[in-house]
């Protein structure tokens, strides 16, 4: 009776960090997502392209700030239990780690223009996009994830979010106003850093700055592999974008942003959470036996691979009348990309449970870069075969091919390594 009622409140915890980790979702994402309605129908599809470039620019110097440290980090906090010194020397090892990349980005951005030249036709609306790395810089939700306790920063977050969207639709009016699009959302992921990082620091009492060399090495050395996963995740992701730039004009950047926008809601909303919730707890599984580890993550694949699936076949049927809802009659075309894009959130789920959560969970992290570089070589090459034959339906096969890859590979090697440690 005592272990169902421990194995019951383990279950409720997940669930509720599941549902706070929603709700920091939507504030992240679902909110400045509802802007664009309006957004899109001020700025037109070909302005829309120019922001969302620089967002997809940005992307990558984000990337190199959040390095790895939302898994990595809250992996070593999970495990860390009651030991508050070992805490307080993550805590700040991170912070000091991820303040020195923001400020490499900043460097980095400064010498993107020899080549990209777009930035230099308008520098502005790069920097004001770039400073929302501030922001992501100073929440420290790795933190609150090894913690299982988001729920009050996830509520805060909507507010504030909330607050942020507000000034959006009260500021942007015009078109000639589109640089302040991306600034305003810069401006409340700078307020929410802040708020956040000043409540975990009282809150869990991690004041007192400590940073060694060797606890810079402790918390940066688990996190290479799985940064270098994300950096080869993006180049099959993010680098479609950049890609298509070079070779389209603005609006048509536009009319795949907008379709790529809505699955990254999906992605982030539905996806994400169940990752990032499942992931301590999963950790804590493979830590105590391989066969519970691997028995929770069948059961995980289970129910969330069946809710992705619904997720995905919804997306294509709906895909007209969500286009003409969220952007309107001018972006028509954006509707057959969307549902070219449409298996994307339930492939992403599968590669997500089977990397993240079943190679790193199972020890076997040191794979996930050789499948990223592998996915990122096979997209690189056929974006830059099809995309001056194909436009924008080569970018969208060549994702869907990437996740498809790998769910093969992951699931290849987990199942073969896998079973070989666990039987050893």
């Amino acid at each position: 009776m005592h272990t169902f009622y421990v194995q019951l409140t383990k279950l409720q915890r997940i669930y509720k960090n599941m549902v706070s980790v929603g709700v920091l979702q939507v504030a992240n994402y679902l909110i400045p997502f509802l802007v664009l309605p309006i957004i899109s129908r001020i700025l037109g599809a070909t302005l829309f392209g120019s922001v969302s470039y620089a967002q997809n620019i940005i992307s990558y110097l984000t990337l190199l700030v959040n390095f790895g440290f939302e898994y990595s980090a809250t992996r070593q906090i999970a495990l860390a239990g009651e030991n508050k010194e070992a805490k307080r020397r993550i805590f700040w090892a991170v912070l000091s780690v991820k303040a020195l990349l923001l400020l490499l980005s900043f460097a980095i951005l400064a010498i993107l223009p020899l080549f990209i030249p777009r930035i230099t036709a308008d520098p502005a609306l790069y920097i004001y996009t770039a400073l929302i790395n501030i922001g992501i810089v100073l929440f420290p939700t790795w933190y609150l994830q090894g913690e299982q306790q988001m729920d009050k920063m996830a509520w805060a977050n909507f507010f504030i979010k909330l607050l942020g969207a507000a000034l959006v639709l009260l500021l942007v009016r015009e078109a000639s106003a589109y640089r302040l699009y991306p600034l305003l959302l810069s401006v409340a992921s700078i307020l929410v850093g802040g708020c956040a990082l000043i409540y975990v620091i009282r809150h869990f009492g991690l004041g007192g700055f400590v940073c060694t060399r060797a606890s810079l090495r402790e918390v940066v050395s688990p996190s290479w592999p799985i940064f270098l996963n994300n950096l080869f995740g993006s180049l099959y992701t993010t680098v479609n974008m950049t890609l298509l730039g070079i070779y389209v004009a603005d609006n048509i950047v536009g009319y795949f942003s907008a379709a790529q926008k809505l699955v990254m809601a999906l992605i982030m909303v539905v996806v994400l959470p169940v990752s990032i919730s499942v992931f301590p707890e999963i950790s804590r599984r493979f830590e105590e036996s391989k066969e519970s580890g691997i028995a929770f993550l069948k059961r995980a694949m289970l129910y969330a691979g069946s809710a992705a699936a619904v997720v995905s076949l919804a997306t294509y049927l709906v895909a007209p009348l969500a286009i003409r809802i969220v952007y309107g009659a001018d972006f028509t075309p954006a509707v057959q990309i969307l549902r070219w894009l449409s298996p994307i959130p339930f492939l992403v789920m599968t590669a997500t449970l089977l990397t993240i959560q079943g190679l790193y969970g199972i020890g076997l992290q040191r794979y996930a870069p050789w499948v990223g570089f592998t996915l990122a070589v096979v997209c690189i090459t056929m974006n830059m075969i099809l995309i001056p034959r194909m436009g924008v339906a080569a970018v969208c096969i060549s994702w869907v091919v990437a996740e498809v890859l790998e769910c093969l590979l992951s699931g290849t090697i987990l199942f073969i390594k896998g079973r070989k440690e666990t039987t050893e």
